[in-house]
């Protein structure tokens, strides 16, 4: 990595070179220790957030896995200053034969002092004589002008001033992203991640709690690997070429089948209605930003996030109620799609069935009704 830049754009975070039909680049190391645990993190961080894709600003505040990319690309522009601010020290110590600074000896308590401005030698004037103050002055103004000029060829003093810039916007970036809440197992790893680089960067604090958040976090990017899905934009994924009505269709059946299902269904037995209510729901919104133009590979990589997709729609012109849309932001939040089929037994945590049938009601309403007029 060259020392040399020290420009104040900030670089951007880029993804590596995939292979889709060979799944992600890359895989975790069997081992994680200190010295791969936060590089790793970030990687896996990058490529989440990458795939995410940016689908429009949502209404609201921005969202971490939007955040996260900037304060990573400050602080990794800050270390490469630093570094770089070191280095020049080194050499201007070197080249203007050390710091500004003047000794004189037979002064004070300790019999030597050290003199780093004329204001120190003004003070020292009733212990010194006229030619001894003469001397100090004509040394100190020598030592300021080599140091000076040595600055001037080398750059420091903006490279200290960049270094301090960028460790003030870091540090804003990163406690702005510690109280935005998080909505994601990948936004909760950004955030931990954050934390640990701006606290604990080198991973040696040894009491609680760090390392018990290290561990955490090796947790967490373990669960974001095994969670994180296989590209699906290959030659054989179906749907590809899906068009609005038949998506639509494909969605009203989805409907039909959760209204059959739900005739004097028990409570116990919501899960499979669930499931397929969410579904219906989002196949309404396909179709709408289908019909609305939407690239269907920006569709695919939303993946089943409903708070995205309504968000996209509602920029498109779909007009729901501040009850439904909360809704959706809500299904989304607790990642209602994921439970429903892969942990059934925390059905408490779902939102009212009621609530959801009405969602799936409106959506059904209001996107037939705009398709039948945009057609």
């Amino acid at each position: 990595m060259a020392d040399s830049d020290n420009s104040r754009t900030l670089p951007a975070i880029t993804r590596r070179k995939e292979k889709p039909e060979h799944g992600t680049s890359e895989s975790l190391p069997h081992n994680i220790d200190r010295r791969n645990l936060l590089p790793i993190t970030a990687r896996l961080l990058s490529r989440l957030v990458a795939e995410r894709g940016d689908h429009g600003r949502p209404s609201g505040p921005t969202p971490v896995r939007k955040m996260w990319p900037r304060w990573y690309a400050c602080h990794q522009q800050h270390m490469r200053v630093t570094r770089l601010r070191q280095k020049l020290e080194k050499q201007l110590l070197e080249e203007s034969g050390g710091l500004p600074i003047v000794t004189v000896s037979n002064v004070g308590i300790h019999g030597v002092t050290e003199v780093h401005s004329f204001a120190d030698i003004n003070r020292m004037a009733p212990q010194l004589d006229a030619h001894h103050l003469s001397r100090l002055r004509a040394e100190l103004r020598s030592h300021r002008r080599r140091w000076k000029e040595a600055d001037r060829r080398l750059g420091y003093g903006e490279t200290v001033a960049l270094e301090q810039e960028l460790a003030e916007r870091a540090g804003i970036a990163g406690r702005v992203m510690w109280i935005t809440p998080p909505s994601s197992l990948t936004e909760v790893t950004a955030k931990l991640h954050c934390l640990i680089v701006t606290h604990d960067a080198n991973l040696k604090l040894k009491d609680t709690p760090w390392p018990e958040l290290r561990t955490m976090l090796k947790d967490l990017i373990r669960i974001a690997e095994k969670r994180e899905p296989k590209p699906c934009d290959g030659f054989g994924y179906h749907g590809k070429a899906a068009g609005v009505r038949g998506i639509l269709n494909l969605a009203t059946q989805y409907q039909d089948a959760t209204s059959k299902l739900g005739e004097g269904l028990p409570k116990t037995s919501q899960i499979p209605l669930r499931l397929l209510a969410i579904h219906a729901m989002e196949l309404y919104l396909n179709a709408f930003l289908l019909a609305k133009g939407v690239d269907p590979a920006t569709i695919r990589n939303l993946r089943h996030d409903l708070s995205a997709r309504t968000r996209m729609a509602s920029d498109a012109g779909l007009v729901l109620r501040k009850r439904t849309v909360a809704h959706l932001a809500r299904l989304s939040e607790i990642n209602e799609y994921h439970l429903i089929r892969y942990a059934p037994e925390l059905l408490s945590a779902l939102s009212q069935l009621n609530r959801v049938m009405a969602t799936l009601d409106e959506l059904s309403r209001k996107v037939q009704k705009m398709l039948r007029a945009l057609s």
